[in-house]
């Protein structure tokens, strides 16, 4: 990537570094829809993605995430070397010199693996180049080589995996190159937007802050739970990837078969399916220790992060730890995990949560922050919703970044074993490819029965005795329904399950 790519995306930093504004009298008048995304855009920091001219539409598309993020190639935040050409509605960028630079700003809202694609045209002999930086970051977030055709057409860049945050999407155009659209393709995400969807010109109401404040704040784990939680132990677990001593036995005990996957120095990679009896909005979380991080996906498509020391502890002290909370539909679902050296995973829950307006302001009260009366929300304590985010919005969690499968023994992600039958467990036949089955391993004594089935159990033994992996059965492993391809602009919908 040329100098001059990474000096337009430094001046991006510096176009973009403008306070969104709010509009409107300050003293009175209700807050819209509108004003109230810029709030809390300005409340996670992401309000240098927009400029103050940029429309509602847009604002709400960067907290949305429904579908692609899409800009006319004229709609660049800085550009150099270039010419925009074409009649209104068909505008394209065509490089003049020898090599055009384009900048847009992006914001991510959900970590999650993001594709890039840019419809354009060219000599297919000289390549162009994108970044997606972060904004005020060290170095590329990702980068691509596109290879046009002669004929204007789109090309997929390829996936990122990208963290919450604030970035620039800059293309390096050879000479004579054209570009129309830039898009980026969201995963699986859940819109932080009121019940009912954004409305340019509606009157923000004191339940629609509560929603909207859990969403950003990423706590809709906190919500009440609808029914008793479903959990699946580690005995369940399918290990594809560098599963050779990654299970320990700790003794029976209620409501647990005492048995953890441990990744070992060349990490682990493995499978579990989860029946949900009932469509909802479900929160995913895991009992373990994160050693050096863990990377979950759901159904091939929704991913989370826990992210892990740099030089994690032999034995760390096993905690539950909140993934994700989605919506999903009724029926089988398959998580893949990817575990990093010293992770471990002894059971994964997925819980039902009550989602009515009231359910949020609920919690979001209990968080620390009470909208007050049902109604339109007045412009003093809508500040203050958004300062409260603000700060709490601070201290969440670090970002680091992906686990990516060649930390782990092996290489690939991990595959579905074939399924017994609907509404039936999983047809495991004792030995996944890559890897041995998950079964007990000699260990120590074991521990006393609790008294809680469903808190916190015994933690994994440090060290783990070697087990030769068993020959790989050579049946044909079906591969994890991919994000199927989007025609441009379409919403990117969650792949079905197997």
């Amino acid at each position: 990537m040329s100098n001059r790519l990474k000096a337009l995306g430094l001046a991006a930093v510096v176009g973009v570094a403008v306070m969104v504004p709010l509009y409107g009298d300050p003293r009175a008048g209700a807050v819209e829809h509108g004003e109230w995304a810029r709030m809390l855009l300005r409340a996670v920091e992401m309000e240098r993605a927009v400029t103050p001219s940029s429309s509602d539409a847009q604002v709400f598309a960067t907290l949305s995430w429904k579908s692609s993020l899409a800009f006319r190639a004229d709609a660049y935040l800085r550009g150099d070397g270039v010419d925009v050409v074409g009649a209104a509605g068909a505008r394209r960028v065509v490089a003049t010199s020898a090599a055009g630079e384009v900048a847009y700003p992006l914001a991510v809202m959900t970590g999650g693996d993001y594709r890039l694609r840019v419809r354009m045209a060219g000599n297919p002999a000289a390549p162009a180049s994108a970044e997606i930086t972060p904004l005020g970051g060290r170095g590329p977030a990702a980068t691509f080589t596109l290879v046009p055709s002669s004929l204007t057409g789109w090309v997929d860049a390829g996936a990122a995996h990208l963290d919450p945050g604030a970035y620039t999407a800059s293309l390096l155009l050879p000479a004579g190159t054209s570009l129309e659209n830039l898009e980026v393709a969201p995963p699986c995400t859940e819109a932080i937007e009121p019940p009912g969807g954004w409305r340019s010109r509606a009157v923000t109401r004191a339940e629609e802050v509560a929603v909207t404040a859990v969403k950003a704040l990423d706590k809709e784990s906190e919500l009440p739970a609808a029914d008793s939680p479903i959990e699946v132990h580690a005995s369940s677990m399918k290990a594809t990837r560098g599963a050779a001593a990654s299970v320990a036995a700790l003794g029976a005990a209620p409501a647990t078969d005492g048995l953890w996957l441990k990744a070992g120095p060349r990490g682990l990679q493995a499978i579990v399916f989860v029946d949900l009896p009932a469509a909802g909005l479900y929160s995913l979380s895991v009992f373990g220790d994160a050693g050096a991080g863990q990377s979950w996906k759901a159904d091939a498509c929704r991913k989370a992060v826990w992210c892990g020391a740099a030089a994690p502890a032999p034995s760390g002290a096993p905690a539950w730890h909140a993934l994700m909370t989605a919506a999903f539909g009724s029926g089988r679902h398959f998580f893949n995990v990817t575990l990093a050296p010293g992770a471990t995973v002894e059971r994964l829950r997925a819980e039902r949560k009550n989602d009515s307006p009231g359910d949020y302001v609920a919690t979001l009260r209990r968080i620390g922050f009470d909208v007050g009366a049902g109604g339109p929300i007045s412009r003093v304590r809508a500040v203050d919703a958004m300062q409260f985010i603000r700060e709490h919005r601070r201290e969440m969690a670090g970002t680091c970044g992906d686990i990516v499968p060649s930390q782990v023994a092996d290489g690939g992600l991990a595959q579905p074993a074939p399924l017994a039958g609907p509404g039936a467990a999983p047809g495991f036949s004792g030995a996944g490819p890559g890897g041995g089955p998950v079964v007990p391993l000699p260990g120590p004594a074991p521990v006393p029965p609790v008294t809680t089935p469903t808190t916190t159990p015994a933690g994994p033994p440090a060290t783990l005795p070697t087990v030769p992996s068993p020959a790989p059965v050579p049946t044909p492993v079906p591969v994890p329904p991919t994000i199927p391809s989007q025609i441009p602009g379409s919403p990117v919908l969650p792949s079905s399950t197997p």
